[in-house]
Order: C-alpha cells, then structure tokens, then sequence
C-alpha cells in the first residue's frame, strides 16, 4: 500500500499536464480517500480499511465534497501558517469553482485507480458489486507491486521536488504548494505591463489625430 503522501506525486503530475487545474486541489484530493482507513478501523473494525472511498463512484462524490471543503476552508490558513505564504495568494487559488471541483474529481480517481494497481481488496466498483476488480492490478505478487507502485510514486515526488529546486528557492513552496495560482498571477502581470506602453502609444495617436 503506497503511503498517502506519495499519491501527491500523481498531482503534481496531472497539475503539469494540465495547469488549469487546481493545484491545491489536486493535493488534497490526491490524498483524501486515505481518510476512510482510521475511520473505518475503528467504527466497524474493517481489516481492508478501503471501501467507500475507494470507489469510483465514493471518490467522485463524497471524497470530492470532502476534498472540496478541505480546499476552500482549511487549506489556505494551514498552508500560510505552515510555510508563511500569503494567505491572499492561496485563497485565489482556492477559490470554488468548476474547476477546483473538478480537480478534486481527478484527484480522487487518480488515488483510486493507483491504489487499484497494488492492492489485493479493490472495491472500484463498490456499491453495485462488492468483490475486488483486480483488473489493474500490475502482478498477483501484492508486494511486489506496492513496490513497484510506492517507487514510481517517490521517484515522480522527488523529480518534481529537485526540478522546482534547480529554478532557485526563492518562491519554492508557493511553487510547490500553489503552483498554479503563482503562474496565473505572473502571468497576469507579465500582460498587464506589456498592455501598459501599448495602452499608452494607443492615447498618443489618439492625441496627436485630434491635433490641428
């Protein structure tokens, strides 16, 4: 069983594929249906500790209202606190909308269909059917596969990590942990002063028509 913060390797991923998405959101998500696990221990004392979350249909619902709440609410003060970011910057980026739900969608069902590949209880398509699909499951050897898995997953975290690090420390965790918001915001400000002299050479003729 890969260790839940491993699964952020695949948000990162996701993230640099598609940048649109929430960053934020794909953190938490990533790592969210691992919640059940406690839960589900100690209520009902299930030995699996994966069920309804760890369904297609538990991670694109309740696990996305759970990502989604996380997201909005908790993430930015935690994350500001934590790493001294400005809190402003992360609640943009935090922000509810389409597109912060559906990164916690994609999140969720990327947590699930990794942890389809290694482990021997799969409940995907839990509540219609109650037995394990196994169909990604990579080899009959449990162990071997969360090997497998767990070291793809590391070593995906730790491209990541040492790729930002190469780029300077300066903005590293707001990179790290905000990604997508930083981009935008540079964005935005790289057009805003290209649009600057332009705005102003747009006056300048105007003026210069209007001249006798």
């Amino acid at each position: 069983m890969p260790l839940t913060p491993l699964h952020c390797g695949v948000a990162y991923l996701i993230n640099r594929l598609k940048l649109q998405l929430s960053l934020p959101a794909l953190l938490v998500s990533s790592m969210a249906p691992d919640i059940e696990i406690p839960i589900l221990f100690l209520v009902i004392g299930n030995s699996q500790g994966r069920l309804v979350l760890h369904s297609i249909v538990g991670a694109a619902t309740l696990s996305t209202v759970l990502s989604v709440f996380v997201t909005v609410f908790l993430y930015p003060p935690i994350v500001s606190l934590l790493f001294r970011l400005d809190k402003k910057r992360i609640e943009e980026r935090c922000r509810l909308s389409i597109l912060l739900v559906l990164s916690c969608i994609s999140g969720g069902l990327a947590h699930v269909f990794v942890d389809s590949m290694s482990h021997k209880f799969n409940p995907l398509l839990y509540p219609f059917v109650s037995e394990s699909f196994d169909a990604f499951r990579l080899t009959t050897d449990c162990g071997l596969n969360n090997l497998i898995v767990s070291s793809a997953l590391l070593l995906l975290l730790i491209l990541f990590f040492v790729n930002e690090i190469r780029k300077g420390t300066k903005n590293f965790w707001m990179r790290m942990l905000v990604r997508g918001a930083y981009r935008f915001m540079h964005r935005v400000e790289s057009i805003q002063k290209r649009s600057v002299p332009l705005n102003s050479c747009h006056v300048s003729v105007s003026n210069s028509t209007n001249v006798p």
